[in-house]
This record gives C-alpha cells, structure tokens and sequence, in this order.
C-alpha cells in the first residue's frame, strides 16, 4: 500500500488546476451561470476573507444544509483551501434535525435553504453568526456585525488585492495531511449523531488513485447530478473533477431523463457516474418499449442470435448520454441482477460498479471494463487501502469486509463509543458489509451484517439478496425482507408511477404472482411465505438506506 506525502495534498492539486486552467470554464449551475477557474479563485478568496473577518479561525467549522449547486461546491472548496472544516449535512433532515447537527458540529456559519431556514429556531443555534441562502446569497440572519461584513465583502476583497487577483497570487492553505477537512452526518439528532471525520489524507488518496482508474480529463466537461451531502457524490460527483482542472456542469435537478438527456446532450461528458435507479430511468427512457414487447422481451432471451438487435438497443441507449460517453458507472446501491445482465452481456454498454462508504472518503473498489464480472463491486484499491474478510475461507464463506489504509477515517465527531465500536482490535475498520473475495481480490457484497436473518435450520439469510429480485419485477417500488416467527415476509411499496390507474384487486393478482415469480428464482431455504403492502415509502437514513428497524 502506497504512504501519502505531503505532494499527494488534494489541495495542492486543486491548486495547481485553478493556476494552469485559469481562463477555462470551471464550474456551471446547468443553464444559470457559469465561472473561470480564474472567477472561482475569486469567489473562494471572498468568501475566506469574509470569514476571517467575522473572527473565523482555521480548524472553525462552516455547515452546508442544501441541495447540490455551483454555491455548494464554492462553500466546500472554500473551507478546505481556507483551512476551515467543511460540515455536509443531509438536505433531507428536518429543520429541527438541521438545528441540532449544527450545535453538535460546532459550526459558526451556515448556507442553507430559506425554506429550511424559515422552519429553524436561529435562537436555538447560538454559535452560529450567519445564515446564508445558497440559491440566491441572501442573508437570512445573522449576529455581531456579520450583516455589516457581508454587505461590504467585495469591498474587502478589493482590499485585499486592490490590482485584483492573478494567477501568481492563488496560494491555497495546503494544511498537514492528517488534519480534519470535513465531518459528514449519516445519522440525526437521535441518540448519538454519527459526525464522520474525513480528513486531508481521505481525500487525497481518492484524488490521487480513482482517476487512474476512469477518464477524468482535464478541461473537459463533466455532469454532475448525484448529491453533495453523500460522500460518493462529494468526491467523485464534484471534488475529482475540480482537482483535475475539469468543467464540472452542476444539473441541480431531479436526474430524471427530461432534465438529464439535455446537459448530457449539450456537454458530452466521457465519464458518467450515477445510482442505479438513474440508469434503471434511463434505459425504460430509452428503450423501455422495445425491451418489454414481446418480440423484444425474445430477442433479449438469446441475445447471441440477435446480436444486431441488441446492438441497436445499445446505441439507442449510449446516444442519450452524449457522443462522448466511455464510461457509465454506479455505486450507493445494489442494481437489480436482471438490468446488470442486460446492459454487461447483452447490450454490452460500458458499465462498471464500485463499492466504498461514508468512512473511506468513499473508494474502497472498482469494476474495470472489459473484465467487469457480475454482481462484483470491482477490485481493491490495493494502493490506498487493504482490505480483509473476516472468514476463514473468503473466496466461499462471506465475512465482514475490514480495512484499514490511507482512506480510512479518523473516527466520529464526539461520539469515542461509536468509534471504538467501529474498529477492530487490531485497527481495522469494520464496514458491516459482508462480502466474498475472489482471488483477483473483487469484492461481490452480499448484505449488511447486521441485517443477517439466521433461519431455524442454521441458513444465513441476506434480505439484501432477496430483496435485489423482488424490486425488479412488476409494480414493485421497494421492498424489505423480514422475519415473522420463523417466517420470511416481505414488505412491498409499489410503484406509483406503473399503479396509478390498477385497481386493488388486480393489484393483489400481481403481487401475488411476483411472490410465486421470486420464490422460483432463490433458493429453498430463503423462500418467502407472504408479503404486505404498504403505500408509503420507507423510512430513510441520509445515506439513502432503509431505517429497517422501524418494520421488524
């Protein structure tokens, strides 16, 4: 495993990115604006200045509670530069969550949304001296003389660089490797927050090893549409990009193919990264009429017969992502066998998977095309980070995925008993994935330790794997697989946008015929005895996860 130096610093690459690629587009909010690297430099210098002339110091915490956008990138960019620490929360929590996390963090400024803003209690966040708007720059309160501050921030630029700012004048805070540069919430105001402490180190050895493995390419564009406040899309949605020099264009909505297809259109990025549903959305998009008729639906069966067939529905698909696309990878979830079988061997598009968390800042794996095996989450990242299972045969016998490395973080803010928690005690971080590792060292997950069921005849059930089936049949939104006394049952939200118009009794006939369908495809000793149906979603974690302890 490779030792990071202080030359590896992200910092000093994104440095070196905003110098070199000075008048090069930088950053986009899809359709609004659009920055230089130069103008960037500028908007980041402002911001640090205004900061410290409101009495922040370095190590000071600065909260972001909003939706993915150039200003979000900006206030990240500008804390780790600055020498301040970033603090990413969900845009998902409650106000009254928000409230909390923010008190818990320490933080002194917030950028939110008014929205959000208005539902808060800013009595209730004493040490926080501001709150800003990140889609308009509006105050929206504040303490002290912040208001004064903000009202004359370009005037203390001017100040500051009274001939303006070039090139020769960037020289960003190139802090020690192993201090904290951002703590990212996975849980609320619930008993104790879970504040992962990411630090320089996490970063830059993504920075360093992820692009050696994919087409980032400096000066060209790149869309950007998962979210910031989930560490796959912070670092490699928005922070590789920037370090590279890219032109990152942020969507900034709903990643659906009406909004998608026109910046993947415009932009033509190489590189293509997303959560599974997204590509689910695009293929029904796309080809979805011709995968589901009947002659289609036979051609996919024996796709080595039909090879111009497929190859057509493959270049139907690959056009919607731009001219340029070399790449389509996913990870954050599981995606249905059937889709992985379709867009690998049958289509043979250019998709690949990987695998991280929260603590790793996130990389932990990645698939390679032209090698990539189903239901895998790629290689190790062997470079940056080792990786174990705790089974004494991992190639047959899941364990639980451990690792320990340059990624890993440095534990959770305030909270020593979870941190313990999380290591074993020889110093590995313990994921609570359980996984096999073949000898290439690919990593094929197969469900959360936690989440095990243990059967009555001494079978370990994975729910996740049960679960990665029944969401792929008809009608089915998502699903939970639990155990009742002994017996499996699963737990169906249906889909509203295919159920809209089907009555309750035809309803209850397909679902009925996708637990004989599902049943027929696991093995005898996971079979499910019955399901119910439940119209509202389920309750999520900020990660996007299931709180599956609410339908036990």
């Amino acid at each position: 495993m490779q030792k990071l130096t202080q030359k590896d610093n992200f910092i000093l690459r994104f440095e070196e990115a905003v110098k070199s690629c000075w008048n090069n587009p930088a950053l986009d909010d899809f359709s609004k604006s659009s920055v230089t690297y130069g103008e960037l430099a500028k908007d980041l210098e402002t911001m640090i200045l205004l900061w410290k002339a409101a009495g922040l110091k370095k190590g000071d915490k600065v909260a972001i509670n909003a939706r993915s956008s150039a200003t979000w990138t900006k206030v990240f960019l500008a804390s780790q530069v600055g020498g301040f620490i970033s603090v990413q929360l969900f845009n998902g929590f409650t106000p009254s969550d928000t409230a909390s996390l923010v008190n818990h963090s320490d933080s002194r400024i917030l950028y939110t949304e008014k929205a959000t803003f208005e539902k808060m209690d800013f009595e209730s966040i004493s040490e926080i001296i501001a709150a800003i708007d990140c889609n308009t720059g509006e105050l929206l309160a504040s303490r002290g003389n912040f208001a004064e501050l903000y009202a004359k921030r370009d005037e203390i630029f001017a100040e500051a660089h009274p001939k303006g700012l070039s090139a020769d004048d960037v020289c960003f805070d190139a802090r020690d490797l192993d201090d904290i540069a951002a703590i990212m919430y996975t849980s609320g105001s619930t008993g104790n927050p879970k504040g992962v402490m990411l630090t320089n180190r996490n970063f830059s050895a993504n920075v360093l090893e992820v692009p050696n493995h994919f087409p980032f390419h400096r000066g060209e564009n790149y869309v950007s549409v998962l979210p910031y406040a989930h560490i796959f899309g912070l670092t490699v949605d928005m922070l590789i990009p920037m370090c590279l020099g890219m032109h990152l264009v942020v969507l900034g909505l709903p990643p659906v193919p009406s909004f998608l297809k026109p910046a993947l259109r415009q932009y033509n990025p190489r590189l293509f990264f997303a959560v599974p549903l997204i590509l689910t959305k695009m293929l029904e998009d796309t080809i979805g009429e011709f995968m589901h008729s009947k002659t289609g639906e036979a051609k996919l069966e024996e796709p080595e017969k039909h090879e111009d067939f497929c190859e057509a529905l493959a270049t139907i698909f690959m056009k919607a992502f731009g001219k340029n696309c070399e790449y389509i990878v996913t990870g954050g979830a599981a995606i249905p066998e059937h889709l992985e079988k379709l867009m690998v061997e049958k289509l043979k598009v250019p998709f690949i998977t990987g695998y991280g968390m929260t603590e790793t800042a996130p990389v932990i794996s990645v698939g390679h095309k032209g090698t990539y095996k189903l239901k895998e989450c790629g290689e190790c990242l062997d470079k940056i980070v080792d990786v174990r299972i705790s089974s004494e045969d991992p190639e047959n016998i899941p364990g639980e995925i451990q690792v320990r490395g340059e990624i890993v973080f440095s534990g959770y803010y305030k909270n020593p008993e979870a941190t313990a928690a999380a290591f074993t005690e020889d110093g590995w971080f313990r994921t609570g994935d359980l996984a096999t590792m073949d000898n290439d060292r690919s990593l094929f997950i197969v469900g959360r330790s936690k989440n095990m069921i243990l059967s009555s005849n001494g079978q370990n059930i994975f729910p996740e794997e049960i679960e990665v089936v029944l969401n792929a049949l008809p009608y089915v939104g998502e699903s939970l697989i639990v155990d009742r006394k002994d017996r499996l049952v699963a737990l169906i939200v249906p889909d509203a946008n295919t159920t809209a118009e089907v009555d309750a009794e035809a309803l209850k006939n397909v679902m009925d015929a996708n637990l004989k369908a599902l049943n027929k495809k696991i093995p005898g000793y996971s079979q499910v005895a019955s399901y119910e149906i439940h119209f509202e979603p389920f309750a999520k974690t900020p990660k996007g996860s299931i709180r599956r302890f609410m339908y036990k």
